[in-house]
Protein backbone atom coordinates (compact mmCIF):
# COMPACT_ATOMS: atom_id res chain seq x y z
CA UNK A 1 0.00 0.00 0.00
CA UNK A 2 2.16 2.77 -1.09
CA UNK A 3 -0.15 5.24 -0.03
CA UNK A 4 -0.06 4.54 3.69
CA UNK A 5 2.59 6.27 5.35
CA UNK A 6 4.15 4.71 8.51
CA UNK A 7 3.78 7.56 10.63
CA UNK A 8 2.59 11.14 10.23
CA UNK A 9 4.41 13.68 12.33
CA UNK A 10 4.15 11.59 16.11
CA UNK A 11 1.50 9.35 14.92
CA UNK A 12 1.66 6.10 13.70
CA UNK A 13 -0.63 5.01 10.74
CA UNK A 14 -2.70 2.42 10.80
CA UNK A 15 -5.11 2.40 8.16
CA UNK A 16 -6.93 4.48 5.95
CA UNK A 17 -10.47 4.82 6.62
CA UNK A 18 -11.51 6.88 4.04
CA UNK A 19 -10.41 9.26 1.11
CA UNK A 20 -11.70 12.26 -0.98
CA UNK A 21 -11.57 15.40 -3.08
CA UNK A 22 -10.70 17.43 -0.24
CA UNK A 23 -8.59 15.10 2.07
CA UNK A 24 -7.59 11.68 3.34
CA UNK A 25 -8.85 10.07 6.66
CA UNK A 26 -6.47 7.87 8.54
CA UNK A 27 -6.66 5.45 11.55
CA UNK A 28 -3.76 5.99 13.36
CA UNK A 29 -2.22 5.70 17.25
CA UNK A 30 -1.37 8.27 19.76
CA UNK A 31 2.38 7.30 21.22
CA UNK A 32 2.05 8.95 24.05
CA UNK A 33 -1.66 8.03 25.18
CA UNK A 34 -1.21 4.45 23.31
CA UNK A 35 -4.46 5.22 21.88
CA UNK A 36 -6.22 4.91 18.72
CA UNK A 37 -6.81 8.09 16.72
CA UNK A 38 -8.34 9.43 13.67
CA UNK A 39 -5.92 11.71 11.38
CA UNK A 40 -7.86 14.41 9.13
CA UNK A 41 -6.06 15.31 6.36
CA UNK A 42 -6.52 18.31 4.04
CA UNK A 43 -4.99 17.72 0.40
CA UNK A 44 -6.41 20.44 -1.09
CA UNK A 45 -3.98 23.28 -1.35
CA UNK A 46 -4.04 26.91 -2.67
CA UNK A 47 -7.31 27.51 -1.51
CA UNK A 48 -7.01 29.60 1.58
CA UNK A 49 -10.56 29.52 2.47
CA UNK A 50 -10.78 25.98 2.50
CA UNK A 51 -7.63 26.00 4.93
CA UNK A 52 -9.40 28.39 6.91
CA UNK A 53 -12.40 26.44 7.09
CA UNK A 54 -10.10 23.31 8.44
CA UNK A 55 -8.50 25.12 10.91
CA UNK A 56 -11.85 26.55 11.95
CA UNK A 57 -12.75 23.62 12.68
CA UNK A 58 -10.00 22.91 15.16
CA UNK A 59 -10.29 26.27 16.85
CA UNK A 60 -14.30 25.27 17.54
CA UNK A 61 -13.15 21.48 18.56
CA UNK A 62 -11.04 22.99 21.06
CA UNK A 63 -13.67 24.62 22.52
CA UNK A 64 -15.95 22.01 22.60
CA UNK A 65 -14.92 19.59 25.40
CA UNK A 66 -17.99 17.38 25.96
CA UNK A 67 -18.49 13.65 26.46
CA UNK A 68 -20.82 13.67 23.71
CA UNK A 69 -18.96 15.48 20.96
CA UNK A 70 -15.42 13.84 19.26
CA UNK A 71 -12.53 15.20 21.42
CA UNK A 72 -9.86 17.03 19.50
CA UNK A 73 -6.08 15.66 20.49
CA UNK A 74 -4.21 18.26 18.25
CA UNK A 75 -3.85 20.30 15.19
CA UNK A 76 -0.85 20.58 13.40
CA UNK A 77 1.03 20.82 9.95
CA UNK A 78 3.52 18.62 8.34
CA UNK A 79 4.93 19.98 4.74
CA UNK A 80 2.72 21.22 3.08
CA UNK A 81 -0.83 19.73 4.66
CA UNK A 82 -2.72 20.72 7.45
CA UNK A 83 -4.01 17.57 9.86
CA UNK A 84 -6.75 17.15 12.73
CA UNK A 85 -6.22 14.65 15.43
CA UNK A 86 -9.25 13.53 16.79
CA UNK A 87 -11.21 11.11 18.98
CA UNK A 88 -11.35 7.01 17.42
CA UNK A 89 -15.13 6.15 18.11
CA UNK A 90 -14.98 2.58 17.77
CA UNK A 91 -18.54 1.80 16.48
CA UNK A 92 -20.54 3.03 13.42
CA UNK A 93 -22.49 6.27 12.42
CA UNK A 94 -26.00 6.78 12.65
CA UNK A 95 -26.48 6.58 8.78
CA UNK A 96 -25.20 2.87 9.03
CA UNK A 97 -27.01 1.80 11.67
CA UNK A 98 -30.25 2.98 9.94
CA UNK A 99 -29.39 0.75 6.59
CA UNK A 100 -29.00 -2.26 8.69
CA UNK A 101 -31.75 -1.51 11.00
CA UNK A 102 -34.19 0.69 8.84
CA UNK A 103 -36.47 1.25 11.69
CA UNK A 104 -35.65 2.05 15.67
CA UNK A 105 -37.73 0.96 18.33
CA UNK A 106 -39.24 4.57 19.79
CA UNK A 107 -37.04 4.32 22.98
CA UNK A 108 -33.92 3.54 21.72
CA UNK A 109 -34.17 6.24 18.77
CA UNK A 110 -35.22 8.98 21.85
CA UNK A 111 -32.22 7.82 23.71
CA UNK A 112 -30.04 8.22 20.88
CA UNK A 113 -31.72 11.85 20.59
CA UNK A 114 -31.28 12.72 24.12
CA UNK A 115 -27.75 12.43 23.89
CA UNK A 116 -27.22 14.25 20.08
CA UNK A 117 -29.42 17.12 21.96
CA UNK A 118 -27.02 17.24 24.75
CA UNK A 119 -24.09 17.77 22.53
CA UNK A 120 -26.10 20.40 20.94
CA UNK A 121 -26.94 22.51 23.83
CA UNK A 122 -23.39 22.17 24.95
CA UNK A 123 -22.11 23.53 21.34
CA UNK A 124 -25.13 26.17 21.11
CA UNK A 125 -23.79 27.34 24.74
CA UNK A 126 -20.64 28.11 23.50
CA UNK A 127 -22.55 30.84 20.53
CA UNK A 128 -22.03 27.76 17.83
CA UNK A 129 -23.96 26.33 15.33
CA UNK A 130 -23.25 22.91 13.53
CA UNK A 131 -25.21 23.62 10.29
CA UNK A 132 -24.80 20.04 9.37
CA UNK A 133 -26.87 17.72 11.72
CA UNK A 134 -27.62 14.43 9.99
CA UNK A 135 -27.25 10.36 10.99
CA UNK A 136 -23.46 10.48 9.27
CA UNK A 137 -22.06 13.10 11.70
CA UNK A 138 -23.49 10.82 14.81
CA UNK A 139 -21.22 8.12 15.85
CA UNK A 140 -22.50 5.41 18.11
CA UNK A 141 -19.21 3.24 19.93
CA UNK A 142 -19.47 -0.30 20.83
CA UNK A 143 -20.85 0.42 24.13
CA UNK A 144 -23.54 2.95 23.02
CA UNK A 145 -21.72 6.32 23.84
CA UNK A 146 -23.05 8.85 21.32
CA UNK A 147 -20.87 11.41 20.25
CA UNK A 148 -21.40 14.32 17.35
CA UNK A 149 -18.74 15.13 14.48
CA UNK A 150 -18.06 16.78 11.88
CA UNK A 151 -17.86 20.56 12.84
CA UNK A 152 -16.49 21.43 9.71
CA UNK A 153 -19.15 23.91 8.04
CA UNK A 154 -20.31 25.26 11.68
CA UNK A 155 -20.51 28.53 12.31
CA UNK A 156 -19.62 30.63 15.96
CA UNK A 157 -21.00 34.33 17.00
CA UNK A 158 -17.30 35.44 16.15
CA UNK A 159 -18.08 34.50 12.17
CA UNK A 160 -18.87 38.06 11.36
CA UNK A 161 -14.88 38.36 12.26
CA UNK A 162 -13.50 36.58 9.06
CA UNK A 163 -16.56 36.39 7.25
CA UNK A 164 -15.46 32.56 5.76
CA UNK A 165 -19.47 31.73 5.10
CA UNK A 166 -20.25 34.74 2.24
CA UNK A 167 -23.67 35.63 2.43
CA UNK A 168 -25.72 34.44 -0.01
CA UNK A 169 -24.36 30.72 0.26
CA UNK A 170 -25.70 27.60 0.70
CA UNK A 171 -24.08 24.89 3.15
CA UNK A 172 -25.56 21.54 4.32
CA UNK A 173 -27.32 18.29 3.65
CA UNK A 174 -30.29 19.45 1.47
CA UNK A 175 -32.17 16.71 3.47
CA UNK A 176 -31.73 17.86 6.93
CA UNK A 177 -31.62 21.62 5.78
CA UNK A 178 -34.23 24.30 6.81
CA UNK A 179 -35.96 26.54 4.45
CA UNK A 180 -33.52 29.73 5.50
CA UNK A 181 -30.63 27.72 4.97
CA UNK A 182 -31.05 27.13 1.11
CA UNK A 183 -31.43 31.08 1.14
CA UNK A 184 -28.70 31.86 3.23
CA UNK A 185 -26.18 29.41 5.20
CA UNK A 186 -24.61 32.55 7.10
CA UNK A 187 -27.56 33.75 8.57
CA UNK A 188 -28.89 30.83 10.45
CA UNK A 189 -28.94 30.18 13.78
CA UNK A 190 -29.49 26.97 16.39
CA UNK A 191 -33.14 26.78 15.35
CA UNK A 192 -31.61 25.31 11.93
CA UNK A 193 -29.94 22.66 14.26
CA UNK A 194 -33.21 21.77 16.26
CA UNK A 195 -35.32 21.73 12.21
CA UNK A 196 -32.10 18.71 11.40
CA UNK A 197 -32.73 17.25 14.64
CA UNK A 198 -35.88 17.07 14.25
CA UNK A 199 -35.61 15.88 10.31
CA UNK A 200 -33.30 13.17 11.91
CA UNK A 201 -35.44 11.77 14.60
CA UNK A 202 -38.14 11.37 11.74
CA UNK A 203 -35.89 9.13 9.91
CA UNK A 204 -35.14 7.25 12.77
CA UNK A 205 -38.68 6.43 13.98
CA UNK A 206 -40.10 6.06 10.35
CA UNK A 207 -37.38 4.43 8.32
CA UNK A 208 -37.81 7.46 5.96
CA UNK A 209 -36.85 11.11 5.05
CA UNK A 210 -39.49 13.02 5.20
CA UNK A 211 -38.40 15.42 2.02
CA UNK A 212 -35.75 13.61 -0.44
CA UNK A 213 -32.01 14.78 -0.39
CA UNK A 214 -32.26 16.65 -4.17
CA UNK A 215 -31.97 19.93 -4.84
CA UNK A 216 -34.88 20.08 -7.30
CA UNK A 217 -37.23 22.92 -7.07
CA UNK A 218 -39.84 20.93 -6.31
CA UNK A 219 -38.33 19.38 -3.41
CA UNK A 220 -37.41 22.92 -2.28
CA UNK A 221 -41.05 24.02 -2.83
CA UNK A 222 -42.07 21.32 -0.28
CA UNK A 223 -39.55 21.49 2.32
CA UNK A 224 -40.45 25.76 1.87
CA UNK A 225 -44.35 24.49 2.62
CA UNK A 226 -43.50 22.26 5.16
CA UNK A 227 -45.50 19.19 3.39
CA UNK A 228 -44.32 16.40 4.47
CA UNK A 229 -46.56 12.63 5.27
CA UNK A 230 -46.93 12.61 8.78
CA UNK A 231 -44.78 10.17 10.74
CA UNK A 232 -48.39 8.45 12.59
CA UNK A 233 -49.42 7.70 8.87
CA UNK A 234 -46.19 5.86 7.81
CA UNK A 235 -46.55 3.92 11.47
CA UNK A 236 -49.40 4.10 14.18
CA UNK A 237 -46.90 2.68 16.73
CA UNK A 238 -44.54 5.73 16.73
CA UNK A 239 -44.96 7.56 19.92
CA UNK A 240 -47.35 10.30 19.97
CA UNK A 241 -44.59 12.28 22.06
CA UNK A 242 -42.29 11.80 18.87
CA UNK A 243 -44.74 12.85 16.67
CA UNK A 244 -45.40 15.96 18.30
CA UNK A 245 -41.40 16.69 18.50
CA UNK A 246 -41.21 16.12 15.22
CA UNK A 247 -44.04 18.54 13.99
CA UNK A 248 -42.48 21.64 15.68
CA UNK A 249 -39.21 20.68 15.29
CA UNK A 250 -39.83 21.08 11.26
CA UNK A 251 -42.23 23.81 10.94
CA UNK A 252 -40.93 25.65 8.10
CA UNK A 253 -41.04 29.40 9.83
CA UNK A 254 -37.82 29.04 12.82
CA UNK A 255 -40.23 31.26 14.88
CA UNK A 256 -42.60 28.67 15.16
CA UNK A 257 -40.18 26.32 16.26
CA UNK A 258 -38.66 25.14 19.26
CA UNK A 259 -36.00 27.96 20.03
CA UNK A 260 -33.77 26.55 21.84
CA UNK A 261 -32.50 22.77 22.90
CA UNK A 262 -33.73 22.95 26.48
CA UNK A 263 -37.79 22.16 26.31
CA UNK A 264 -36.92 19.25 24.35
CA UNK A 265 -34.38 17.59 26.80
CA UNK A 266 -37.01 18.02 29.10
CA UNK A 267 -39.68 16.74 27.37
CA UNK A 268 -37.36 13.38 25.89
CA UNK A 269 -36.10 13.34 29.59
CA UNK A 270 -40.32 12.37 30.51
CA UNK A 271 -40.71 10.15 27.65
CA UNK A 272 -37.15 8.09 28.85
CA UNK A 273 -38.14 7.97 32.57
CA UNK A 274 -40.86 5.12 32.07
CA UNK A 275 -38.20 3.03 31.00
CA UNK A 276 -35.05 1.19 32.17
CA UNK A 277 -32.20 3.47 29.79
CA UNK A 278 -29.18 0.73 31.24
CA UNK A 279 -31.81 -1.71 29.32
CA UNK A 280 -32.58 0.73 26.38
CA UNK A 281 -28.22 1.28 26.00
CA UNK A 282 -27.55 -2.30 26.38
CA UNK A 283 -29.57 -3.22 23.55
CA UNK A 284 -28.27 0.18 21.31
CA UNK A 285 -24.88 -1.57 22.27
CA UNK A 286 -25.61 -4.91 20.79
CA UNK A 287 -27.02 -3.33 17.14
CA UNK A 288 -23.37 -1.40 17.37
CA UNK A 289 -21.94 -5.29 18.03
CA UNK A 290 -24.05 -7.07 15.31
CA UNK A 291 -21.34 -5.10 12.78
CA UNK A 292 -23.25 -5.42 9.34
CA UNK A 293 -26.15 -7.62 10.77
CA UNK A 294 -29.26 -6.35 11.53
CA UNK A 295 -30.27 -7.30 15.63
CA UNK A 296 -33.33 -7.89 16.32
CA UNK A 297 -34.00 -5.67 19.24
CA UNK A 298 -36.49 -7.46 22.27
CA UNK A 299 -39.75 -6.25 23.50
CA UNK A 300 -39.27 -3.19 25.17
CA UNK A 301 -42.07 -2.53 28.70
CA UNK A 302 -42.17 0.61 30.34
CA UNK A 303 -40.70 0.01 34.14
CA UNK A 304 -43.17 -1.35 36.71
CA UNK A 305 -42.62 0.98 38.97
CA UNK A 306 -43.22 -1.62 41.78
CA UNK A 307 -42.38 1.37 44.53
CA UNK A 308 -44.35 3.88 43.11
CA UNK A 309 -47.29 1.24 43.18
CA UNK A 310 -46.26 0.20 46.66
CA UNK A 311 -46.38 4.06 47.97
CA UNK A 312 -49.69 4.45 45.75
CA UNK A 313 -50.95 1.53 47.85
CA UNK A 314 -50.02 2.62 50.94
CA UNK A 315 -51.20 6.38 50.73
CA UNK A 316 -54.68 4.77 49.85
CA UNK A 317 -54.60 2.46 52.80
CA UNK A 318 -54.13 5.40 54.57
CA UNK A 319 -56.52 7.33 53.00
CA UNK A 320 -59.24 4.70 53.64
CA UNK A 321 -58.70 4.15 57.18
CA UNK A 322 -58.46 7.66 57.75
CA UNK A 323 -61.81 8.40 56.51
CA UNK A 324 -63.34 5.10 58.33
CA UNK A 325 -61.84 7.13 61.06
CA UNK A 326 -63.18 10.44 60.36
CA UNK A 327 -66.38 8.53 59.75
CA UNK A 328 -66.46 6.76 63.00
CA UNK A 329 -65.64 10.03 64.90
CA UNK A 330 -68.56 12.56 63.18
CA UNK A 331 -70.60 9.09 64.10
CA UNK A 332 -71.41 8.85 60.63
CA UNK A 333 -70.91 4.48 60.61
CA UNK A 334 -73.18 4.75 64.22
CA UNK A 335 -75.61 6.72 62.50
CA UNK A 336 -76.11 5.14 59.46
CA UNK A 337 -74.51 1.87 59.77
CA UNK A 338 -74.49 1.12 63.53
CA UNK A 339 -77.92 2.70 64.53
CA UNK A 340 -79.35 -0.84 65.62
CA UNK A 341 -76.41 -0.59 68.43
CA UNK A 342 -75.87 2.79 68.92
CA UNK A 343 -77.82 5.92 70.71
CA UNK A 344 -77.18 9.42 69.94
CA UNK A 345 -76.72 11.08 72.91
CA UNK A 346 -76.33 15.79 73.47
CA UNK A 347 -76.01 17.31 76.25
CA UNK A 348 -76.75 20.70 76.30
CA UNK A 349 -75.60 23.91 78.82
CA UNK A 350 -77.71 26.75 79.82
CA UNK A 351 -76.56 30.16 80.92
CA UNK A 352 -78.07 33.02 81.73
CA UNK A 353 -78.79 35.60 79.24
CA UNK A 354 -76.12 38.26 80.58
CA UNK A 355 -73.65 35.30 79.80
CA UNK A 356 -71.12 35.90 76.36
CA UNK A 357 -72.05 33.67 73.41
CA UNK A 358 -68.27 34.84 72.50
CA UNK A 359 -67.20 33.82 75.71
CA UNK A 360 -63.31 32.26 75.62
CA UNK A 361 -64.35 29.96 78.07
CA UNK A 362 -63.47 26.38 77.16
CA UNK A 363 -66.76 24.35 77.42
CA UNK A 364 -66.33 20.28 77.01
CA UNK A 365 -67.92 17.50 78.01
CA UNK A 366 -66.47 13.67 78.65
CA UNK A 367 -68.25 10.78 78.94
CA UNK A 368 -67.36 7.43 81.10
CA UNK A 369 -68.39 3.99 81.56
CA UNK A 370 -70.30 3.56 84.91
CA UNK A 371 -69.51 -0.06 84.97
CA UNK A 372 -66.98 -0.43 87.34
CA UNK A 373 -64.76 1.45 89.81
CA UNK A 374 -62.70 2.93 87.48
CA UNK A 375 -65.08 4.42 85.28
CA UNK A 376 -62.91 4.22 82.18
CA UNK A 377 -63.66 7.20 79.41
CA UNK A 378 -65.30 6.22 76.20
CA UNK A 379 -62.59 6.69 73.96
CA UNK A 380 -63.27 9.20 71.11
CA UNK A 381 -65.98 11.08 72.78
CA UNK A 382 -65.08 14.12 74.02
CA UNK A 383 -67.31 17.05 72.33
CA UNK A 384 -66.73 20.81 72.99
CA UNK A 385 -69.56 22.68 73.10
CA UNK A 386 -71.46 24.94 70.30
CA UNK A 387 -73.34 28.07 71.18
CA UNK A 388 -77.33 27.50 69.15
CA UNK A 389 -77.58 30.16 66.95
CA UNK A 390 -81.73 30.44 68.68
CA UNK A 391 -80.40 32.00 71.60
CA UNK A 392 -82.64 34.23 73.37
CA UNK A 393 -82.57 36.94 75.47
CA UNK A 394 -83.48 34.82 78.71
CA UNK A 395 -80.78 32.47 78.58
CA UNK A 396 -77.52 30.90 76.35
CA UNK A 397 -77.72 27.68 75.52
CA UNK A 398 -74.60 25.46 74.44
CA UNK A 399 -74.65 21.94 72.95
CA UNK A 400 -72.23 19.41 71.57
CA UNK A 401 -72.56 17.76 68.83
CA UNK A 402 -73.90 13.61 69.42
CA UNK A 403 -71.94 11.15 71.01
CA UNK A 404 -73.09 7.44 70.03
CA UNK A 405 -73.03 5.11 72.48
CA UNK A 406 -74.14 1.35 73.41
CA UNK A 407 -77.31 1.42 76.08
CA UNK A 408 -76.03 1.43 79.73
CA UNK A 409 -75.17 3.54 82.42
CA UNK A 410 -73.21 5.98 81.58
CA UNK A 411 -71.24 9.78 83.69
CA UNK A 412 -70.72 13.11 82.13
CA UNK A 413 -68.26 15.49 83.50
CA UNK A 414 -68.90 19.08 82.25
CA UNK A 415 -65.73 21.23 82.51
CA UNK A 416 -66.33 24.94 82.22
CA UNK A 417 -62.91 26.69 83.10
CA UNK A 418 -62.29 25.62 86.53
CA UNK A 419 -65.75 24.37 86.99
CA UNK A 420 -66.40 21.08 87.12
CA UNK A 421 -70.22 19.22 86.91
CA UNK A 422 -70.79 15.70 86.93
CA UNK A 423 -74.18 13.92 86.01
CA UNK A 424 -75.25 10.53 85.50
CA UNK A 425 -77.32 9.20 83.27
CA UNK A 426 -78.84 6.12 81.70
CA UNK A 427 -79.05 5.61 77.86
CA UNK A 428 -81.43 3.78 76.16
CA UNK A 429 -82.27 2.80 72.63
CA UNK A 430 -84.13 5.69 71.61
CA UNK A 431 -82.33 9.18 71.44
CA UNK A 432 -80.68 10.49 74.51
CA UNK A 433 -80.26 14.33 76.14
CA UNK A 434 -78.26 15.22 79.40
CA UNK A 435 -79.15 18.83 80.16
CA UNK A 436 -77.69 21.18 82.51
CA UNK A 437 -78.87 24.33 83.74
CA UNK A 438 -76.32 26.30 85.23
CA UNK A 439 -78.07 29.58 85.43
CA UNK A 440 -78.25 29.41 89.54
CA UNK A 441 -74.86 28.75 89.81
CA UNK A 442 -73.98 32.11 87.87
CA UNK A 443 -73.84 34.41 90.42
CA UNK A 444 -70.92 34.82 92.42
CA UNK A 445 -69.11 37.67 94.24
CA UNK A 446 -65.69 38.97 92.68
CA UNK A 447 -62.81 39.65 94.14
CA UNK A 448 -60.68 42.16 93.40
CA UNK A 449 -57.05 43.47 93.08
CA UNK A 450 -55.30 46.37 92.16
CA UNK A 451 -52.08 46.98 91.26
CA UNK A 452 -50.52 50.25 90.06
CA UNK A 453 -47.78 51.30 87.78
CA UNK A 454 -46.12 54.76 87.05
CA UNK A 455 -46.28 54.76 83.43
CA UNK A 456 -42.49 56.40 83.39
CA UNK A 457 -40.33 54.79 85.74
CA UNK A 458 -41.86 51.40 86.16
CA UNK A 459 -42.23 51.87 89.72
CA UNK A 460 -45.11 50.16 91.07
CA UNK A 461 -47.29 52.75 93.62
CA UNK A 462 -50.41 50.88 94.47
CA UNK A 463 -49.70 51.88 98.08
CA UNK A 464 -50.00 55.46 96.51
CA UNK A 465 -53.45 54.13 94.62
CA UNK A 466 -57.09 54.03 95.62
CA UNK A 467 -59.41 51.92 93.39
CA UNK A 468 -62.65 52.69 93.11
CA UNK A 469 -65.80 51.10 91.97
CA UNK A 470 -69.17 53.21 90.19
CA UNK A 471 -71.74 52.22 92.32
CA UNK A 472 -75.51 53.90 91.70
CA UNK A 473 -74.12 56.75 89.61
CA UNK A 474 -71.13 57.51 92.42
CA UNK A 475 -67.34 56.72 92.67
CA UNK A 476 -67.03 54.50 95.74
CA UNK A 477 -63.41 53.21 97.21
CA UNK A 478 -63.29 49.27 97.06
CA UNK A 479 -62.34 49.63 100.98
CA UNK A 480 -65.72 50.74 102.17
CA UNK A 481 -67.54 49.09 99.36
CA UNK A 482 -69.99 45.99 100.38
CA UNK A 483 -67.88 43.01 98.64
CA UNK A 484 -71.05 41.25 98.76
CA UNK A 485 -72.50 43.40 96.21
CA UNK A 486 -70.12 42.65 93.25
CA UNK A 487 -71.40 39.78 91.67
CA UNK A 488 -70.25 38.04 88.17
CA UNK A 489 -72.38 38.19 84.83
CA UNK A 490 -72.50 42.24 84.76
CA UNK A 491 -70.83 45.34 83.61
CA UNK A 492 -68.89 47.06 86.65
CA UNK A 493 -66.77 50.05 86.43
CA UNK A 494 -63.27 50.39 88.43
CA UNK A 495 -61.10 53.65 88.61
CA UNK A 496 -57.21 54.08 89.73
CA UNK A 497 -57.03 57.41 91.66
CA UNK A 498 -53.47 58.26 92.51
CA UNK A 499 -52.43 61.88 93.61
CA UNK A 500 -50.29 63.61 91.05
CA UNK A 501 -51.28 61.04 88.26
CA UNK A 502 -53.88 61.24 85.53
CA UNK A 503 -56.94 58.73 86.86
CA UNK A 504 -57.50 55.60 84.81
CA UNK A 505 -61.01 54.06 84.03
CA UNK A 506 -62.05 50.21 83.45
CA UNK A 507 -64.64 49.36 82.06
CA UNK A 508 -65.34 45.75 82.35
CA UNK A 509 -68.01 43.09 81.41
CA UNK A 510 -67.31 40.24 83.92
CA UNK A 511 -69.02 37.01 82.66
CA UNK A 512 -70.92 34.37 84.83
CA UNK A 513 -67.41 32.62 85.59
CA UNK A 514 -65.23 35.72 86.25
CA UNK A 515 -65.18 35.89 89.83
CA UNK A 516 -61.35 36.75 90.93
CA UNK A 517 -60.18 40.37 88.86
CA UNK A 518 -57.07 41.42 88.74
CA UNK A 519 -56.69 44.87 87.25
CA UNK A 520 -52.87 46.47 86.98
CA UNK A 521 -53.65 50.30 85.69
CA UNK A 522 -50.93 52.31 83.91
CA UNK A 523 -50.91 56.12 85.58
CA UNK A 524 -49.31 58.72 83.53
CA UNK A 525 -47.80 61.91 85.84
CA UNK A 526 -49.71 65.00 85.16
CA UNK A 527 -48.45 68.10 83.07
Amino acid sequence: MADLPETIGKYKVISIIAKGGMGTVYKALHPSLKREVILKKLTIRGNPAIRERFKREAQILLDLQNPYIVHMYDYFIEGSYHYIALEFVDGMSLDKVLKKQVVLPNQITMLIFLDACYALSYAHSKGIVHRDIKPGNLLISKRAGVKLADFGIASTDKESEDDLTQSGVTLGTPSYMPPEQFADSKSVDKRADIYAMGVMLYEMATGSKPFNGSLSPETVAQIQKGKYIPPEKLDKSISPVICRLIKKMIRPDPKKRYQDIAPIIKIVKKYLKEYDTRFLRENLARIILAGDKSFNVPKIEPKKHTGRKIALIASCVIAFFAGIFYLWNEGFIHKYLLRAYYTPLSVSITLPATASPQSDLPLRAFFFENDNEEIPEVKGSRRVFIPEENNNAQAVVYRTEPVYLRPGEYRIKVAAGPYVWWKSIRVEKKDAFAKLDLRSYTSRNITVHGTAIDADTGKEITSDTKFQVLSEGKWVSLDNFDKSRLKTAGVWKFKAVAKGYQEEIFSLLIDWYQDELFITALLHKKE
